[in-house]
């Protein structure tokens, strides 16, 4: 009998239940009120003690600042990323929410990380029991709040962590082209107000995971905030802003100047092969980092193997946050290797023929040259240290051409003479060598 009551009195209620949703939905389409957005909902849990707002209400409230809202979540997590214009008072600090608000009826909103988050709802049970009357929570909180495509700002420490911790997130700089290219965060990109549509189509933003973080900055927070909002709009959800200024983040070292190379035109010899390999100490003149500690890493493009001639290059100079920068100058490529005379010698080092005979001497040697062609000349001279009118006569040698020359076997000294064949080669860049051999006249046996 006790069992059967019951049923009767759960299906009474279940019967009560539809006929008040039925009578709901009734006046709902008689008034012709317009469906509930996204922006208008909460989650309703029953048995809170304290009422939910809307993310509609919640914007409504910051835009009018007329009532405080506290993110009840850690000091990390707020500096990370919080909803802008709300006050961290972490939910073991209460305390300090009465301090600053003693009046039991002050209106005010609590939010944390969303729905399953239970900070928000246990601080306000807590403000509840301490006689606030008028507190509601925000319990969609960041995560419904960021798929909602709002903003959220990251303070200096979170910027800390993201930059220190997050290897995936991207740092976009929300500046003018030419102020990103003065300074930037390392690996940032740049993407200015009305530019996220073409950032999400060319590359500039992670086109496949919208997931990635993003971290917009810019001279200004409110110049930062406009592009962050715009990428939010590209479903980036985990996208926020800084919320200070540029001058902030180079303050604290964020931010990277690029390398300064300075290049300068530089003649180089050829090598063994006629071509050179440009190293960077070459052309560099002076290259230098603008911030303190960076290591600089020079480089040449292209460098070799370079033919004779003018060759524009680029000295190319990369920071430890690999942000490279170019100088271009001109490399010249000179052939200034003199040719080699290799074997010199000749068929008759000693003449001893009867006196004044003309002999055919041969000169034998090799040219070679890493650049190409060479030609030779030959040149006689002798130790003749006759004072008569017969000195250094010419007609005692005759060149005949580059391999043959004729002296004179005259041996009327006593202690004979001594000529000096020169062979001088010379090649196409007017690089010369010279190299001799002695052929020797014995004197007049006694």
């Amino acid at each position: 009998m006790g069992k059967g009551h019951t049923v009767t009195k759960r299906s009474a209620l279940v019967s009560a239940c539809v006929c008040v949703a039925a009578g709901i939905w009734s006046d709902r389409l008689a008034s012709a009120q317009p469906p509930l957005t996204v922006y208008q909902t909460t989650l309703e849990e029953p048995g809170q003690l304290t009422r939910e707002i809307s993310t509609e209400t919640l914007l409504s409230i910051l835009a009018t600042h007329s009532e405080p809202v506290f993110d009840v979540r850690t000091a990390h997590e707020y500096a990370i990323a919080h909803i802008p214009g709300t006050i961290n008072i972490y939910e073991k600090e209460v305390d300090q929410i009465a301090a600053l608000y003693p009046e039991r009826s002050t209106p005010m909103v609590l939010y944390c990380n969303g729905p399953a988050c239970g900070k928000s709802k246990r601080t306000s049970e807590q403000l509840v029991a301490m006689g606030y009357t008028n507190v509601r929570r925000y319990q969609l909180g960041m995560p419904v709040w960021r798929a909602l495509s709002q903003t959220v700002q990251t303070d200096m420490p979170g910027v800390d962590y993201i930059y220190r911790g997050d290897r995936t997130a991207v740092f976009v700089d929300a500046r003018t082209p030419a102020e990103f290219g003065t300074g930037t965060v390392p690996g940032a990109v740049n993407v200015q107000q009305g530019e996220a549509t073409a950032a999400n189509d060319d590359g500039r933003l992670p086109f496949t995971d919208k997931g990635t973080r993003v971290v917009v900055f810019g001279n200004t927070a409110a110049q930062s905030r406009v592009v962050a909002a715009e990428i939010a709009k590209k479903a980036y959800w985990n996208s926020s802003y800084f919320g200070g200024t540029l001058a902030d983040l180079l303050a604290a070292g964020f931010i990277n100047h690029p390398p300064v190379p300075i290049s300068r035109n530089a003649t180089v010899a050829a090598g063994s092969a006629c071509t050179a390999t440009i190293r960077p100490e070459v052309v560099n003149n002076g290259s230098f980092d603008p911030d303190g500690g960076d290591t600089l890493t020079l480089s040449v493009d292209p460098a070799g193997a370079l033919a004779l001639g003018a060759h524009t290059v680029s000295l190319i100079a990369t920071d430890s946050h690999g942000v490279s920068k170019a100088s271009t100058s001109v490399v010249t490529v000179a052939d200034q290797t003199a040719p080699e005379i290799q074997g010199l010698a000749v068929d008759k080092p000693v003449l001893r023929p009867a006196n004044h005979r003309m002999v055919l001497v041969e000169v034998a040697y090799t040219l070679a040259d890493n650049c190409g062609a060479v030609t030779a000349d030959l040149a006689v001279s002798s130790d003749d240290r006759d004072d008569g009118p017969n000195r250094h006569r010419r007609d005692d040698w005759e060149i005949l051409d580059a391999h043959h020359v004729a002296l004179a076997a005259d041996h009327d000294r006593h202690d004979g003479r001594v000529y000096t064949i020169t062979v001088m080669a010379t090649d196409d860049a007017a690089n010369r060598s010279a190299a001799s051999v002695l052929v020797r006249v014995p004197g007049p046996k006694r």
